[in-house]
C-alpha cells in the first residue's frame, strides 16, 4: 500500500453546491490551482463542473489548456502570466484572461480571435494590478479595443489583502470607486474581489462572483473557527500501512511533517496510536495490537482531519494538500 491519497469527489461537490446557495445570488469561481491543492486537477474539475459551478479558476494558461486537453469545457479564467504566455492558444481555447497593463492589454488584443478580459486593479496587495493612477487609462484602452472587436471586457477585479477588516473595508471602497470610473468608460461587466475568507465573512465583497479555493476541500475559511461550523468537509484522507512493529510507511519526505512528533495520532482499526517520531520515509508509533500490513489511517476518515493536523505546526492547509507525495491517488464519486 505504502502511501494513498483517498478523495472522495462526492464531498467536494457536495461542498461547492453548499458554497454556491450560501453567496447566491453571487456567483462562484472555483479556483483549482496547485493541481486542485493537491487533490488532482482534472478529477476535481470535472467535479466542479458536475456540481454545477459558474466558472474555473485556473491559474495559469498552461493549466487551462490540460484541462482543454482532458475535455473539460467550462469557462475557466487565468490571471498569472509570463513573457512566455502563449495567449494566442489561451484565447483559441476560450480561455478567459486577466489584463493589469497597457502592454499586458496590447498583447491579448494582438492574439487571434477575441479574449475575454478580467481587468485588475491594484487595491492595496501590490499582487500584478493595474495602478489606481494609470486606472482610468487602461480601462479607456480596453474599452476602445472591445468597440473595434478586437477584446471582450467581461469583468474588473481584484485580490484583498485580509490582514484586517479594516484594511479590506478600505480596498473594497477603492474597488467600488475603480468601478464608477470603469462604468464611465462604457463597461458593463461584473466584479470580483473576494476570495474565500472575505467572501465567508464580509458580505458586501461577494459582488456578482466570488473566487472560492481551498475552503471547498474543508479548511476553514475563517480563523478560529472549524470548517464543520461553515458545513463543510475535506474530501481526502491519507493510508498508509504497518511494515514492522511500531513502524508505519510514512515520513517527512511524503509532506507529514516532523514537528508532527510526539503531537498527533494515527488510528488503526479504530484504535489511536500516538506518532513518536516522524522520519524520512517511515515513522515510530505506540506499540499495540496490530499485525504488520494493517492500514493506517494519517488524516482524515477516522483520524485527525487535515485542518487539525495543521494546526498543531501552525500551518495551513494548502501546505499539507500541495506537498503530499503519495504512491497512489483513488478517487470515489
Amino acid at each position: 500500500m505504502t502511501v494513498v491519497k483517498k478523495v472522495d469527489l462526492a464531498v467536494y461537490r457536495e461542498n461547492l453546491k453548499h458554497i454556491m446557495q450560501t453567496m447566491a445570488p453571487a456567483r462562484v469561481m472555483a479556483v483549482i490551482k496547485a493541481d486542485a491543492y493537491g487533490h488532482g486537477l482534472v478529477e476535481v474539475a470535472t467535479a466542479a463542473v458536475e456540481a454545477g459551478i459558474d466558472m474555473l479558476g485556473v491559474l495559469d494558461i498552461e493549466t487551462g489548456l490540460a484541462l482543454r486537453k482532458a475535455g473539460v469545457r467550462s469557462p475557466s479564467f487565468a490571471w498569472l502570466h509570463s513573457p512566455q504566455s502563449n495567449f494566442n492558444s489561451a484565447v483559441k481555447a476560450e480561455i478567459e484572461l486577466s489584463v493589469s497593463s497597457l502592454a499586458e492589454l496590447k498583447a491579448v488584443a494582438s492574439a487571434l480571435g477575441t479574449a475575454k478580459v478580467h481587468l485588475k486593479i491594484d487595491t492595496g496587495l501590490s499582487r500584478n494590478g493595474c495602478r489606481v493612477e494609470n486606472w482610468s487609462e487602461l480601462v479607456k484602452a480596453a474599452i476602445e479595443l472591445q468597440r473595434q472587436g478586437e477584446i471582450s471586457v467581461v469583468a474588473i477585479w481584484s485580490h484583498l489583502a485580509g490582514a484586517s477588516k479594516e484594511h479590506d473595508l478600505e480596498a473594497i471602497a477603492l474597488f467600488e470607486n475603480a468601478y464608477q470610473v470603469a462604468l464611465t468608460h462604457g463597461f458593463s461587466g461584473y466584479r470580483h474581489i473576494a476570495a474565500s475568507p472575505t467572501s465567508f465573512s464580509l458580505p458586501e465583497s461577494r459582488f456578482e462572483m466570488v473566487r472560492i479555493g481551498v475552503s471547498a476541500f474543508g479548511t476553514s475559511p475563517v480563523s478560529q473557527i472549524p470548517a464543520e461550523e461553515f458545513g463543510l468537509q475535506s474530501p481526502m484522507a491519507v493510508e498508509t500501512e504497518v511494515t514492522a512493529e511500531g513502524i508505519i510507511a510514512v515520513g517527512f519526505l511524503h509532506g507529514f511533517f516532523s514537528q508532527l512528533s510526539n503531537k498527533t495520532e494515527v488510528v488503526i482499526d479504530g484504535v489511536g496510536y500516538r506518532v513518536l517520531e516522524v522520519g524520512p520515509l517511515a515513522s515510530r508509533i505506540e506499540t499495540g495490537d496490530y499485525a504488520i500490513g494493517s492500514t493506517v489511517e494519517v488524516f482524515g476518515g477516522n483520524a485527525i482531519s487535515a485542518e487539525i493536523l495543521c494546526e498543531l505546526v501552525n500551518t495551513v492547509t494548502d501546505e499539507l494538500f500541495t506537498g503530499l507525495k503519495a504512491d497512489s491517488v483513488t478517487y470515489a464519486n
